[in-house]
């Protein structure tokens, strides 16, 4: 930038304020210009970078996280001279630094030592739960002036609570995700993609310069982590495509490097292509960017997309390969998505798993029940606005697994042993409480539900009132269905195994798969495998009702007693005890069943009291991946000489089974 002193000696030139080289700066009037008008110029553009170099050799910088990025590019920042404070989980790799630069590099015992010896900060830690760990020793050393700039590939949101936390201490914050891989990082080629103020991405440029060839910033704390993400999700689906094409190649008897060789000479000639497929072909990953990180920014960039409302189907389709591949290869380079895309191995098990969904595959018996509850409270016997909040813990218990058609026969029922005017009555008379209809209308509102006055059939039907209380449950769940802790990994392993599975569950569509695509796992369970009691039998074949599991044992080639079912609830229970299936495990893992409940639920679960021969759950576990030892153990006792469903026994599972389960768990 030129002072006025410098212009001034140039006041006959016209000076142009819009140039994005100098503000002010020269217009480009070559005709009137000698060279000696430029050497003001130059002598400002040499101080300028000799003070920018003074200041940042002068500074003490911190670094925190030495691993795959973060070695490279300390190791950088030291060869240009810079002192370096350094912290890591396993102090091995801070004192190979110290004895490669002694007079350069402090080893620091915690993360707050680094922050309050250095006056810069960069934070390269390689996942969430690392950043969350660390985070708060981080903050306790910051003070007034003190600068973080963390290089992790975090949520937005996440990255501006970090921000708000170091401001409340008197520092500054600058987050700068990188682009780039192990390689970029030791060669110093990375591309930061930054968000925070310009003064303090200015200050440490000269920094970033070393460790990258480009660096943006692209507006307030959370743009830069926005944009990496969906650099990442690009670069996800990108290779996830390539993994697929190289199977399609080999599954085609067509030469893989020749395939490799036509794209290179084409427009989709690219570097990772030409990094990545000779991995794939060779089936060797060694981790330049370890596959549970690309997984983890999948991730992130799909919460992103539900957060804006942008429809992702073909990055959830990729983040599904991802998660597929993670099962066994989760440390190798992301390149080992080849994995999950090549064909799957012959299914050598002889077992079947079927799934209920609500409550076990799906963490959605609490929002689905939260809809019924809301648009049966004004009618349930005792409710008020006062208390109408406290009754829907209970209500969801109990009502767990039942279809909606049970749930208002049982409202009714309760109305007349008090004595009361039933459902019908209550709508056809317009005698709904108005306060407590405002609370219900409230809490509706928080599922995009309107009033409910406004969709009350008048004169009453039970019919239509039915009919929309399931189309609002479609339209809830749509919005807010996961699934439950564990259930994506369970199933890659099963995948894995060779073991198959499919839905059985009371549930109507298209409620479940529109919850199956919103929770992510289409890729494990097409329509063929989702099989309804409610939907796909006429008249509908509740639980316990034997009818659902029969027909999914059937689709997946199997007898019952070769099957393992897993439930949350006593009707679902006793539908797989009457269809005879071989294994009943019950799951208690769902948030709608609090931890203070767990064991009572699980009592529940194991007295049988909806199956005709009392056969209640075999075991219950409380975490979804203790399913794998379980399945794996019945899987053995199938293919054993005699072996099956135990019929009404109940199956004893030896020490060494569970001892594998790393939850708690009741048999």
């Amino acid at each position: 930038r030129c002072d006025a002193g410098i212009l001034g000696e140039h006041s006959q030139r016209q000076v142009c304020r819009s140039s994005p080289c100098f503000s002010p700066c020269f217009s480009w009037h070559w005709q009137d210009w000698c060279l000696h008008d430029l050497l003001p110029l130059v002598s400002v553009l040499v101080c300028d970078k000799t003070m920018a170099a003074a200041a940042s050799t002068s500074t003490t910088f911190g670094f925190i996280g030495l691993g795959i990025m973060g070695q490279g590019m300390v190791n950088n920042l030291l060869k240009e001279g810079r002192a370096m404070v350094v912290w890591n989980r396993s102090a091995g790799k801070c004192q190979e630094l110290l004895e490669a630069y002694p007079a350069l590099v402090t080893v620091a015992s915690t993360p707050t030592e680094v922050v309050a010896k250095a006056d810069i900060t960069f934070s390269m830690l390689s996942t969430l739960e690392a950043s969350e760990a660390v985070f708060g020793e981080v903050v306790a050393g910051v003070t007034e002036g003190k600068a973080i700039i963390d290089c992790a590939t975090l949520t937005p949101e996440r990255m501006q609570e970090q921000e708000a936390q170091i401001k409340a201490k008197g520092g500054r914050f600058l987050e700068a995700p990188v682009s780039g891989s192990k390689g970029p990082a030791a060669t110093g080629q990375l591309i930061f993609l930054c968000g925070g103020e310009d003064a303090l991405f200015s200050l440490v440029r000269p920094e970033l310069d070393i460790m990258g060839k480009a660096s943006f910033n692209f507006g307030p704390v959370g743009a830069g982590s926005r944009m990496k993400l969906v650099v990442n999700m690009i670069m996800g689906n990108m290779l996830t495509s390539l993994a697929e094409g190289m199977a399609l190649a080999e599954a085609s008897s067509l030469s893989q490097s020749q395939l490799l060789e036509v794209l290179d000479l084409g427009v989709m000639s690219n570097m990772m292509f030409r990094l990545k497929g000779p991995n794939m072909m060779n089936r060797a990953y060694g981790p330049q960017f370890p596959l549970k990180h690309a997984q983890k920014d999948m991730r992130f960039a799909l919460a992103l997309g539900d957060a804006v409302g942008q429809a992702l189907p073909v990055s959830a389709a990729a983040n599904a390969a991802f998660l597929h591949a993670r099962e066994g290869h989760g440390d190798d380079d992301f390149g080992a998505v080849y994995e999950a895309v090549r064909p799957p191995p012959s299914s050598t098990a002889q077992a079947a798993v079927l799934f209920d969904f609500d409550g076990t595959l799906g963490d959605t018996e609490a929002p689905a029940m939260d809809v019924a509850f809301w648009y049966l409270a004004p009618f349930l016997v005792g409710a008020t606005a006062a208390n109408v909040a406290s009754l829907r813990g209970d209500f969801v218990r109990e009502n767990a697994g039942k279809a909606i058609e049970f749930m208002l026969e049982a409202c009714n029922a309760e109305r007349a042993k008090a004595g009361l005017p039933s459902v019908a009555e209550v709508v056809d008379a317009g005698s709904l409480d108005a306060d407590l209809v405002a609370v219900v209308d409230s809490a509706r509102s928080a599922y995009g539900l309107p009033p409910l006055v406004g969709v009350l059939p008048k004169p009453y039907d039970a019919e239509a009132h039915l009919s929309t209380c399931k189309v609002e449950t479609v339209s809830a769940l749509g919005t807010c269905a996961t699934s439950c802790p564990g259930v994506i990994p369970a199933l890659c392993a099963l995948r894995s195994r060779g073991v198959r599975y499919a839905i059985a569950t009371t549930s109507p569509k298209p409620r479940v798969p529109t919850c199956v695509d919103k929770a992510g796992l289409r890729a494990f369970f097409p329509d063929s495998k989702i099989h309804s009691g409610e939907s796909d039998f006429d008249p509908p074949r509740f639980k316990p009702m034997p009818d659902v599991y029969l027909r999914a044992a059937q689709g997946e080639d199997r007898e019952p007693g070769a099957c393992v079912a897993v439930e949350d609830s006593a009707s679902g229970v006793g539908s797989a005890a009457n269809a005879g299936i071989g294994l009943i495990v019950g799951y208690v893992g769902a948030s709608h069943i609090p931890a203070e409940k767990k064991a009572d639920h699980a009592r529940m679960l194991q007295l049988g009291t909806r199956s005709e021969n009392k056969r209640g759950a075999d075991i219950v576990i409380s975490q979804f991946e203790d399913l794998l030892p379980l399945v794996d153990h019945f899987n053995h006792l199938v293919e054993s000489p005699g072996g099956g469903g135990p019929g009404a026994s109940k199956i004893q599972f030896p020490a060494e089974v569970l001892g594998k389960l790393s939850g708690v768990y009741w048999c």
